[in-house]
């Protein structure tokens, strides 16, 4: 059989070529040039990181015939028949098969004999963690202090399990996950020298698949070459390693988003008939979340591995991901002990569509986007007052020279919800200790599960309490569709029974938006600073008046239609 498989054909055999361990490579090649060699070497970390490779490099190091170097020459008789394993003097054990006090005896009997052809006799134990306790335990005295001619090389993943006596006598090295830029580069390099025909997207997927580890990305890159016809694709590498499409996974995450669930129970079936794992499914789901909370929340370059969930991350809240990621890490750790996955999964993805938190989350989605929008609607009103539309006049009638003319609305006519002499009276009657025993309380308001109060909990606590008296409190909210829906009759019933529910705190209560309030607040301080503690604060309109009152409507739609207009918003029932 003539085939060599990529990662035994693309072992490294010098420290040049090693990927991703710049500084074990250098700590190792200084001792090398300044002949600092020490008896015993542990080499700990993931699997596929090259523990094994940089093993035997050092052992051609240490024996090179052009020695002290900072790397093996690869030309010399000693160097060539350590690579082609020919000499003895370079011991490779399993400790895996290895592990009994018996083969430990053995090897420390045979540490006393002259190397045969080298200068240093260097043993190689791999998964050293494998061995018994009493191997160890004959290990330990010959590991102290070995003839001057024997090095230790002990290679493990599982560094924890390897007693301390032994740990103490050697110098240890922790190999860490390549880097997936340093298994791309090597990848590229591969393709480059094999004539291999590989998309760079496939490229990166394979990287990213590889978990570090630099075999296991040649081990998928090898498997890839063999499936695809010609072209090796995105779509190739998703084949053969098992994980689903980055498409499929945002199709998912957009069936949950809009709580299509059978087009997400039909994608779901699709995805496991082609063979996909249940287990594979949700970690790969809870690797495109994390995904997407790093592409909303954390500012890349133009190049970026999270760049194609751009548009996505623009749907989804802070809140939303969390949700998700909640259910899917629940389900990743139920699955693991049990044999109906696919139900757990499917009951993950119901949940995800339909559950209370998830209808408190499009509650404060739906209020973040109009938030957004008033913010957009003011800023256009402010520009209308500081350059308003002039007013010509003819003899018939008079003709704006601006299309978009502000039309005052009657609403000045109507009784005011708020005024300034209310804000004034309670900043005049200040009740520090009244403040401080509300705001005690404040943090729990939304742990409040009844749902009938559950809504109006969530919107109270969005509020900042800015001061209050002995009967009533002041409130300030981003804008004045929040005050408007908090004043509503219905709305101020149903806080009351949410602050009053165990004795009475407060009689009333007022809104204003935090424009005003900071317009009056800076008035109120710098009279109050200047000596007059009773301040007068400026007469100032602040557009909450009343309307007539309709029949109690859900807090969405009351919302919808206080920002909209009654007449856009159309209830079906």
């Amino acid at each position: 059989m003539s085939y060599q498989a990529l990662y035994r054909t693309y072992r490294p055999r010098n420290f040049s070529e090693v990927a991703g361990q710049e500084v074990i490579v250098k700590t190792l090649q200084n001792a090398l040039l300044h002949d600092k060699i020490a008896h015993a070497y542990l080499f700990s970390g993931p699997r596929g990181t090259g523990k094994t490779s940089i093993a035997k490099i050092l052992a051609k190091a240490v024996n090179c015939e052009h020695a002290p170097v900072k790397d093996a020459c690869g030309e010399c008789a000693t160097c060539s028949a350590i690579q082609s394993g020919v000499i003895s003097d370079v011991v490779e054990i399993d400790a895996a098969s290895n592990n009994g006090v018996d083969e430990i005896r053995d090897l420390r009997e045979k540490v006393k004999y002259l190397p045969s052809m080298a200068k240093y006799k260097v043993y190689i134990i791999d998964e050293v963690h494998m061995l018994s306790t009493g191997a160890f335990n004959a290990l330990l005295k010959t590991l102290e202090e070995p003839p001057k001619h024997v090095i230790f090389i002990l290679a493990t993943t599982e560094p924890n399990k390897i007693p301390a006596t032994i740990l103490s006598r050697c110098q240890r090295f922790d190999f860490r996950g390549i880097s997936p830029k340093d298994i791309e580069k090597k990848l590229h390099a591969i393709k480059e020298l094999e004539q291999v025909k590989i998309t760079d997207q496939a490229i990166t997927e394979i990287a990213r698949y590889a978990e570090g580890g630099l075999r296991d990305a040649l081990s998928l890159l090898d498997q890839a070459i063999s499936f695809s016809d010609d072209l090796v694709t995105e779509e190739d590498v998703y084949a053969v390693s098992g994980s689903v499409s980055k498409t499929n996974l945002m199709r998912l995450l957009d069936f949950i988003y809009k709580k299509e669930t059978t087009e997400a129970f039909a994608l779901l079936n699709e995805m496991i008939e082609d063979g996909k794992e249940v287990s594979k499914i949700v970690s790969d789901l809870i690797s495109t979340l994390r995904d997407l909370l790093i592409e909303k929340n954390v500012v890349f370059d133009s190049e970026r591995p999270t760049k194609y969930l751009e548009e996505l991350s623009k749907q989804y809240s802070n809140d939303r991901i969390y949700f998700y990621l909640d259910v899917l890490n629940g389900t990743q750790n139920d699955i693991k002990w049990s044999n109906q996955k696919r139900a757990y999964l499917e009951l993950a993805i119901v949940k995800m569509i339909d559950h209370k938190q998830i209808d408190r989350i499009d509650y404060h989605d739906s209020i973040e986007v109009l938030n957004k929008r008033i913010s957009g609607l003011e800023f256009e009103l402010s520009k209308i007052k500081s350059n308003p539309p002039q007013i010509i006049k003819s003899k018939d009638k008079e003709v704006s020279t601006d299309s978009q003319v502000l039309e005052k609305e009657t609403s000045r006519e109507q009784k005011p919800l708020v005024s300034v002499t209310d804000i004034e009276r309670i900043l005049n009657n200040g009740d520090v200790e009244k403040k401080n025993l509300m705001l005690k309380g404040w943090d729990r308001l939304p742990q409040i599960k009844d749902p009938r109060l559950e809504t109006t909990a969530m919107l109270l606590h969005e509020a900042k309490l800015v001061a209050a008296t002995n009967r009533e409190i002041l409130l300030v909210y981003p804008n004045k569709i929040n005050c408007r829906l908090m004043l509503k009759q219905q709305t101020k019933k149903l806080v009351f029974d949410i602050l009053n529910a165990k004795s009475k705190l407060i009689d009333d209560f007022v809104c204003i938006d935090e424009a005003s309030w900071n317009i009056l607040f800076d008035s109120f301080i710098k009279q109050w600073k200047s000596g007059n503690k009773k301040p007068t604060l400026p007469k100032l309109d602040l557009e909450l008046y009343q309307e007539d009152e309709d029949t109690w409507q859900p807090g969405s739609v009351a919302l919808a239609i206080d920002f909209f207009g009654k007449d856009k918003v159309m209830i079906k029932e």
